[in-house]
């Protein structure tokens, strides 16, 4: 029933963009940016889509990756303002999350591509604000170990590079985890 209904809201997203942006020709020519109109319904769309990432069916999961992807491909959804100011955080920190508790392993590359195109609206922000951010939240951490993942994490804007980092970086973080949580309280700890 899950796929179903996901997929019916990719359709509505996919075939009537215009019920939520209100745009045209002249506006794209004078890059101005469309009116969003209908916010609560969109919203409400964005925030099943993110709650379809916190649940264990891979299917899913998968489904509604790839759907933002061909919704990002399609109408650039990840830099419309309402999802990169309002949204694009908490679907990256998800994302990261799955990706550190390897909890859908299975999609791994898909996902670190949806990250990376998420990041590529702006890298500055992504490795400025998003990476320290994001690590702040990490619990089991201490503060030269959040330093290490920040400053080992290379700042590439190319896909290839950007994998690799972001998969060292993941790593490194389930690493120091493993490490301090084995680690007896106030013993010395390790970065």
């Amino acid at each position: 029933m899950k796929q179903v209904l996901y997929e019916l809201l990719h359709e509505l997203l996919m075939n009537n963009w215009r019920y939520f942006f209100k745009g045209s020709v002249l506006t794209a020519l004078n890059s101005k940016e469309e009116t969003l109109e209908n916010e609560q319904q969109f919203v409400a769309i964005m925030q099943s889509y993110g709650q379809s990432f916190l649940q264990t069916d891979i299917t899913v999961f998968r489904q509604n990756l790839e759907s933002l992807e061909k919704l990002n491909s399609k109408w650039r959804l990840y830099k419309k303002p309402i999802f990169y100011s309002g949204m694009q955080t908490q679907f990256m920190n998800v994302l990261l999350q799955v990706l550190v508790h390897k909890s859908h392993d299975l999609l791994q590359e898909e996902i670190v591509v949806t990250v990376y195109n998420m990041a590529s609206v702006d890298f500055d922000r992504f490795y400025g604000e998003f990476l320290p951010q994001f690590l702040t939240g990490c619990e089991r951490l201490d503060g030269t170990q959040k330093n290490m993942l920040t400053s080992n994490f290379k700042p590439e804007k190319d896909l290839p590079t950007f994998t690799q980092s972001l998969q060292r970086f993941v790593n490194d973080l389930r690493y120091y985890r493993l490490l301090n949580t084995g680690l007896p309280e106030g013993s010395v700890q390790f970065s």
